[in-house]
């Protein structure tokens, strides 16, 4: 039996924040005079690097500081909605997957569209350093393209040393299921986290609705 490696997206995925990275983004278009419904936000931002999405936004018209000082402007609204709940943490069931995996010795990473600012909120908010070494986050340094390219989860195959028919990608956003596919994925797990639409892949691949839905005979097939 091959050894399996695991990547995780994180957001909408092992931390469901789907909902505040809505109402952030919507903050963020109503102080510059957009808006965009829930399904078009599902389509033109889930998954995507924020660089991609202002230009999207914003038809290119944008200088590179602008991207930088926007991107930077939206996800310190983000921080400021995570900071107002009582209890911000990682997805029910998280913790033990991750515990369970540590224990059976089979690799994992994350693979993100987020930047650094956030990686190193999550880091000191959800102490992700009790699974996760810094160099095992994959996440937007802005040399790679976002997806549904499959970059993120090329490079986070390199760090596993693991081919990918033999890696699992755990995804929730329609961009990261098809770069997890253009990256060669052995296996999709999809996370509807937020009641979307994944009828393209029903017959395809596992569907959860919740961490304890996992079948950990899906880490030895």
């Amino acid at each position: 039996m091959k050894r399996k490696g695991i990547i995780f997206d994180f957001n909408g995925t092992l931390l469901w924040d789907t909902q505040l990275h809505n109402r952030a983004w919507d903050n963020f278009l109503k102080n510059h005079g957009f808006s965009l419904s829930d399904e078009e936000k599902h389509q033109r931002i889930h998954g995507r690097l924020n660089s991609e999405i202002l230009k999207d936004l914003f038809e290119s018209k944008l200088t590179r500081e602008e991207i930088e000082r926007y991107a930077l402007e939206k996800e310190y609204e983000y921080q400021r909605l995570c900071k107002e709940i009582n209890e911000f943490s990682l997805a029910e069931g998280v913790i033990e997957l991750l515990n369970k995996l540590k224990e059976q010795d089979i690799p994992f990473v994350i693979a993100t569209a987020s930047g650094i600012e956030n990686i190193e909120f999550y880091i000191r908010e959800l102490e992700l350093n009790k699974w996760f070494k810094k160099e095992h986050i994959v996440y937007n340094d802005g040399s790679m393209r976002g997806k549904p390219f499959p970059d993120l989860f090329l490079r986070a195959m390199g760090i596993l040393g693991i081919e990918g028919k033999d890696t699992i990608i755990f995804e929730d956003s329609i961009s990261g299921i098809k770069a997890a596919e253009a990256a060669g994925a052995g296996k999709v797990i999809i996370v509807d986290s937020n009641s979307g639409d994944y009828n393209s892949w029903i017959d395809k691949y596992p569907i959860i609705t919740h961490f304890h839905q996992i079948d950990y005979e899906w880490f030895n097939k």
